[in-house]
């Protein structure tokens, strides 16, 4: 079954509080708590680190969260534009939190697309320093390979444009069917989806995870209850996939 991961927005416009946060973790039932850093030079301590774009942060959301929640955070390296950005903020968040796992993207100037060089780059750093890295890449074989080689330990490979909501963009197909071909480390689809069906084709085509934000939010103010849907159809889609006849 594909494991469903998600953000709490993609930009300050999507307002998601502790409570909500904490709501949507339950109705994904999402192990990981994606914890944004683009505060992070306005904050002393770990647990003012935001969760979205509102008033949720790290602390209020783990005290909604209870302290026997088996929720792991990540840090969200979300925006930056150069690789020594993305670098800088990641070694200060640890030093913040102590969390040691890096949701990895370095963006273009629209902050859509994925700058596949400067994440290698970043990567690179990273993961000499330690720590566990998920890069993001717009789909390419040989970006790929190459944030494998650093030791990633698992690449998350865009379908579109972040906001797109257009799923697997016929232009990436032969690449993303590449990737999916020969990949050694766990992949996540991340990036364009915008519909059930796009998270259950990433299923089909056999992601690893696949990681929805965007699309939460473009039709309605309840997030919860897109990410209940999606979760429903995730549990309908593995449960109809186990039981079909083998052949």
């Amino acid at each position: 079954m594909i494991d469903l991961f998600h953000c709490f927005g993609a930009k300050p416009q999507h307002r998601v509080s502790a409570d909500v946060a904490v709501r949507m973790l339950e109705a994904s039932k999402c192990r990981h708590l994606a914890v944004n850093t683009h505060t992070i030079d306005s904050v002393t301590r770990g647990e003012d680190l935001p969760v979205g774009y509102a008033d949720a942060t790290l602390g209020s959301v783990a005290e909604g969260l209870g302290p026997f929640a088996d929720i792991t955070p990540v840090l969200n390296i979300n925006h930056p534009v150069t690789a020594q950005e993305a670098v800088t903020r990641a070694r200060r968040a640890v030093e913040l939190t102590g969390v040691r796992i890096i949701k990895l993207e370095v963006l273009d100037g629209s902050l859509t697309t994925s700058a596949n060089a400067a994440v290698v780059e970043a990567a690179r750093e990273l993961v000499k320093d330690g720590l566990e890295v998920w890069p993001l890449i717009s789909a390419d074989a040989d970006a790929y390979r190459a944030c494998v080689e650093l030791g990633v330990t698992m690449v998350r490979v865009m379908g579109s444009p972040i906001g797109a909501r257009r799923g697997i963009d016929d232009r990436v197909r032969p690449a993303v069917r590449a990737i999916l071909d020969s990949h050694d480390v766990p992949l996540m689809l991340d990036g364009g989806i915008g519909s059930v069906g796009d998270l259950l084709e990433a299923a089909d085509l056999g992601f690893d995870s696949a990681l929805v934000n965007s699309c939460l939010f473009a039709d309605g103010p309840d997030p919860v209850a897109a990410l209940a849907e999606m979760r429903a159809a995730v549990d309908a889609h593995a449960s109809s996939a186990s039981t079909l006849p083998v052949r």
